[in-house]
């Protein structure tokens, strides 16, 4: 069971192995990443531990303006535990932490965690302004007596994986292929809330889910997606958009039809994973139009469930 700490701590745990990033996303990298911080601990009869942060920093210090995340902070904690890592320790990220220079991160990490072993990627940088480098890191380990390893950036498909590269998948709707880079589909999860009614006027209710405010919603459309609802598993057809037949200036919406299920749920917390891009949302003329194109895409995404996409 992988346990979750925060801050800085006061007592060091024993023959700690430690690896350091954001791990926004849990992707096949990390997962690659941690697996190689398992292995070595466990050759040194030790623990292994991420350390990683929250907010993510690219966020905390204002370098994005939109909804920028893979991964909620939720969902974040349950891949990491997924990995079978023995301790994740968060770090707040602040103004303090980010204008703390390298070698004073360094210092209170040594202090905090007196770690025998650390194992990072080759391009991984630290402390104000990235100025801390795998060659500083190797030299303030090798002072201490701490085995300082670096770890090649895991490829598929002759790319390295990276939270960059799947978001750029996402943007562009291919979520089968940001599933593959993910090891997983891509999902949103959140609270149920009341909408505007539309889909029951039409006789197809859907579910309003309200993600993470900074969570990453991929291209405008129509997906194939599975629904994880009270414990249960079911179809869904996800509209992510602002629903342009209806509204000229709506925010974004997710919205699922939920197939074969017509219980109240609202408050109850859903989680959506995208399986399959089927269309670009788009603008009827007619409400009619809409309906029978909802039946179609209700008719593919039973299709994909049976046949695969």
């Amino acid at each position: 069971m992988t346990k979750f700490l925060t801050g800085w701590l006061d007592h060091p745990p024993q023959n700690v192995w430690v690896t350091i990033g954001n791990f926004d996303g849990v992707h096949l990298g990390h997962r690659a990443l941690i697996r190689g911080l398992r292995e070595r601990a466990e050759m040194h009869r030790g623990q292994s531990l991420v350390l990683t942060f929250a907010p993510h920093p690219r966020v905390a210090l204002g370098f994005v303006s939109e909804a920028f995340l893979l991964t909620a902070q939720n969902e974040k904690q349950r891949q990491l535990q997924d990995t079978g890592v023995n301790m994740v320790l968060t770090l707040p990220f602040d103004r303090d932490l980010a204008e703390m220079r390298a070698e004073a991160f360094m210092e209170r990490l040594y202090q905090s965690l007196k770690p025998a072993g650390l194992l990072v990627g080759p391009q991984f940088r630290l402390g104000r302004n990235r100025e801390g480098d795998f060659s500083f890191i190797q030299d303030f380990c090798a002072d201490r007596g701490i085995i300082c390893e670096t770890f090649p950036p895991f490829q598929l498909g002759g790319e390295v994986v990276s939270s960059h590269r799947i978001r750029a998948l996402l943007k562009e709707g291919r979520v089968i292929e940001a599933a593959e880079l993910l090891g997983r589909p891509f999902s949103l999860e959140g609270e149920v809330r009341h909408g505007k009614h539309i889909g029951s006027k039409l006789g197809f209710p859907t579910a309003n889910l309200i993600p993470e405010p900074l969570q990453l919603l991929p291209r405008y459309g129509v997906y194939a997606t599975r629904v994880r609802l009270m414990d249960r598993v079911f179809m869904g057809v996800t509209n992510v958009g602002v629903r342009p037949t209806f509204e000229s200036d709506a925010a974004p919406n997710v919205e699922t039809l939920i197939l074969d299920f017509g219980d109240k749920i609202y408050s109850e917390t859903m989680r959506v994973e995208f399986l399959s891009f089927l269309r670009p949302e788009q603008r009827f003329e007619q409400v009619g139009e809409l309906v029978a194109q909802i039946k179609k895409d209700e008719t593919e995404t039973r299709r994909i469930f049976q046949y695969g996409p």
